[in-house]
């Protein structure tokens, strides 16, 4: 004799269902995580161009506040003049100053 189980429609279907709900769910998580691995990678990037931006404009404010730079600025608009001698020293005694 044989012997047949069935299985019922109502838990066919719950089966079903469930397995329908975790296949979805995982697949969401898939898509959730590479969506956010391409954005991890674009702000990568944006941070990587921010990066050489911010290099470049460090080495133009360098060179731009070089003497050389602005010494002719100085002289010429400003009309700043350089001593022609160096700065001589002056010494005071702590005596002549309570005085």
């Amino acid at each position: 004799m044989k012997k047949t189980t069935r299985i019922s429609l109502f838990n066919f279907l719950v089966l079903t269902f469930l397995s329908a709900g975790i296949i979805v769910f995982f697949v969401n998580n898939i898509i959730a995580v590479n969506k956010l691995a391409e954005t991890n990678s674009d702000l990568r990037n944006e941070l990587s161009k921010t990066a050489t931006f911010n290099n470049a404009l460090m080495t133009e404010a360098e060179r731009l506040s070089n003497f050389d730079n602005i010494r002719p600025v100085a002289v010429d608009k400003l009309n700043l003049k350089f001593p022609d001698s160096k700065l001589k020293k002056i010494t005071v005694a702590k005596s002549e100053l309570n005085n």
